[in-house]
């Protein structure tokens, strides 16, 4: 499936936005967490968007959405999962995100549910053999469990893509000439949504540039 910019998106629980080109990525979101059962604010400060590298690939990734779910006995955290995960995988195949979301449906399928519908969105920017590279994943209740699936993956198209929009933040952009103009737009964009916060968000914005050079923060978290 080739990777496109998505205008139908719903709001969720980040702000959660980014841009890949041939020259790396910019990636920024906010810093609110909520308790989706109360509905109250847990922190503004939380860290949303991850690393990690081995010796075949380097992977920034981050979660949107319904990131920890479970019952009284046993909580499934999507980040942890991640973390858990990616060093298992063989970045050498032909497809990495493949490989993650089959493990990561087996980790999912002690969720029980009734119901259906999307929960959590996760995107991972990667390079690999010094190619950067995109893959989006979307984890959704199937009427029985949790399950998930590769929803898109290909090289980045230079669009501004914002995964979680802001439900009153315009998020309609023109596409960057450089990572530079990307960095700017994405800054404007995540500091008018935490100036307009809402139930699930706001906070302190995090920002960071990734390219084959390395990953580096823009604007760090707390």
């Amino acid at each position: 499936m080739m990777w496109k910019v998505h205008n139908g998106r719903r709001s969720m629980s980040t702000a959660l936005v980014y841009c890949g080109t041939s020259d790396g990525f910019v990636i920024g979101a906010d810093g609110r967490a909520a308790n989706p059962v109360t509905k109250q604010v847990e922190s503004d400060t939380e860290r949303k968007i991850f690393t990690f590298e081995n010796e075949t690939a380097s992977v920034v990734f981050a979660w949107s959405g319904a990131v920890k779910a479970g019952t009284s006995d046993f909580v499934v955290s999507l980040l942890q999962e991640t973390h858990d995960l990616l060093p298992r995988l063989d970045f050498n195949g032909v497809s990495f995100a493949e490989e993650f979301s089959g493990r990561l449906k087996d980790r999912l399928r002690i969720l029980r549910t009734k119901d259906s519908g999307k929960c959590a969105t996760g995107i991972f920017l990667s390079y690999r053999n010094g190619k950067p590279w995109i893959s989006e994943i979307c984890v959704f209740k199937n009427g029985s469990t949790w399950d998930c699936c590769v929803y898109a993956e290909d090289s980045p198209n230079g669009e501004i893509d914002v995964v979680s929009p802001h439900p009153f933040v315009p998020s309609v952009f023109e596409k960057p000439t450089s990572l530079i103009e990307a960095t700017d737009v994405i800054k404007s964009y995540l500091d008018d949504c935490v100036a307009q916060p809402t139930a699930e968000i706001g906070g302190h914005v995090h920002i960071a540039r990734f390219t084959h050079l390395g990953f580096g923060w823009i604007r760090p978290p707390v």
